[in-house]
């Protein structure tokens, strides 16, 4: 025992090593030139390297998030084993996490632009990183879910202000283009590398190794943070408290409702919360109508192409999510791969995630964002439409070619819809901006999770393949959909 200790400890310490050696290449490759030595105190340092600098913090933050959700979803089986639960358990599990981290990124958005986005980023980190801490501490499942709304926090805290320290520290749109194609390729990495984590950390750890992973990239982003990211400017600005509290209410309420439906079918308690989730939408709406300076201006509630990337997140969201959650499962279950393997079965579909993140800038550059979200989208059609066919007894080329598909239609989607929603709002937006389009996404994710969760929720393998089936078709007809959606909402947008 003492042994593997020492083995994953060795092996965390190199994974960090590795991964900031990735961040620095690929910095490095978006933006060549002369290295300068980051010291704050040197008159030398340069404006090329401050930039580097917020980037490489910028990226980290996303990175930790997706590494959480990747190597979690690759523990499930562990953690079901290890409290005795059921698949319902499983989508709390997931779900908590994606709770308060979509219910509060509006919020978060609004404390970034008010508070400055790098003390509201570093702040985000340090809840991420000690969340972290109590997830791999955790002795009952419900302690678990605790520490992992706590997780989400911190996470609601840190996407849309990294994605806001990139906007006003990146003034060119071509570099901007680049860097946020970099910070998308990072979460690439992460989802890449974290099923392989997880599943080393699983054998030789035991399932408190997949949380205790992010201390070491949390507290390197802290001290990057701090030491060299310059200061932000702050809007004076209301945070109006009653319209947020509404909104969280909501999204709480719809997680409970849909997720409640795995256990107890589609029954009073389901759809009670439902329908009060529904009210609480309703309140907002009110309240937003009445406020002299609203939550949400009305600039943005018309602008077509926020509203355009906000359906194209959630629904990558739900689809990648739900999916991801549901062939976790089927690898385990039916296909009976230990965590290692589960993780190893991922490696098509994030892999090309990261190349394709890279190499989509460049690809696209000169091309409209509607023109490379469609294509984008248009792949993923195809391969759901492969997934949909799968059973247990699917040939390996069949799964590794449906997720190499889905892996280069999300890469080169996503950059574009989040360079499209930046370049479609001032400096002083960016962050309520990024903070409506990653709350969209993250809804995306609750639904998928918990609607694809129901349909597999049978122990009976043909009835777990239906199921399948149906995530898979639901997941084709809803991304087709968006594209249509997308190429009407573009059309006559003028920053297209």
């Amino acid at each position: 025992m003492a042994s593997k200790k020492r083995r994953s400890s060795q092996f965390m310490a190199m994974h960090t090593r590795i991964v900031w050696m990735h961040i620095l290449a690929f910095t490095h490759a978006q933006c060549p030139g002369k290295v300068a030595v980051l010291d704050p105190n040197s008159s030398n340092v340069s404006k090329h390297a401050h930039h580097r600098a917020v980037l490489i913090a910028s990226c980290l933050g996303f990175l930790v998030v997706q590494l959480d959700v990747s190597v979690v979803n690759v523990g499930l089986a562990a953690l079901q084993q290890a409290f005795n639960s059921d698949v319902s358990g499983m989508q709390w599990v997931i779900n908590s996490y994606a709770l308060l981290f979509s219910g509060l990124l509006i919020l978060a958005a609004g404390l970034g632009d008010r508070w400055g986005a790098k003390p509201v980023f570093a702040v985000g980190f340090g809840v991420f990183t000690l969340a972290s801490i109590g997830c791999g501490m955790a002795s009952s499942l419900p302690m678990l879910i605790a520490m992992r709304c706590v997780q989400g926090l911190g996470a609601a805290l840190l996407i849309p202000t990294s994605l806001t320290l990139i906007r006003i520290n990146v003034a060119d749109r071509q570099k901007r283009e680049s860097a946020v194609a970099l910070w998308g390729a990072c979460g690439g990495i992460a989802l890449a590398a974290g099923p392989v984590i997880g599943g080393f950390l699983i054998d030789y750890v035991g399932w408190r190794g997949v949380f205790l992973i992010n201390i070491p990239i949390g507290a390197l982003a802290i001290a990057l943070t701090l030491r060299y990211t310059p200061r932000s400017p702050q809007i004076d600005k209301e945070l109006h408290l009653s319209a947020q509290l509404a909104i969280a209410i909501a999204l709480a309420l719809m997680t409970c409702g849909l997720t409640s439906i795995t256990g107890l079918g589609w029954t009073f308690i389901p759809k009670t919360c439902l329908i009060l989730a529904a009210v609480f939408v309703a309140i907002f709406v009110w309240l937003e109508r009445r406020s002299s300076s609203p939550m949400i201006p009305a600039r943005l509630a018309r602008n077509r192409v926020l509203i355009a990337t906000m359906i194209t997140g959630s629904i990558i969201n739900l689809s990648f999510y739900g999916v991801v959650f549901v062939l976790s499962i089927y690898f385990q279950t039916l296909l009976h791969l230990d965590a290692m393997q589960t993780g190893l079965a991922f490696i098509p579909l994030t892999a090309v995630m990261t190349a394709s993140s890279l190499l989509s800038a460049r690809v696209a550059r000169g091309m409209r964002p509607s023109v490379v979200m469609t294509g984008g989208l248009l792949l993923q059609v195809a391969r759901f439409g492969l997934l949909s066919f799968a059973h247990p007894s699917s040939s390996a080329w069949l799964l590794n070619g449906a997720l190499i598909i889905v892996g280069i239609g999300s890469a080169s989607t996503v950059p574009a819809m989040n360079n499209a929603m930046l370049a479609s709002v001032t400096q002083f937006d960016a962050g309520i901006a990024s903070g409506l389009m990653s709350s969209a996404r993250q809804a995306g994710g609750i639904i998928g999770v918990a609607v694809f969760g129901f349909l597999i929720s049978s122990t009976d393998h043909a009835e777990f393949t239906a199921g399948m089936s149906a995530s898979m078709t639901i997941c084709a007809v809803a991304v087709g959909a968006c594209a249509l959606l997308n190429h009407y909402l573009f059309r006559r947008s003028p920053t297209d």
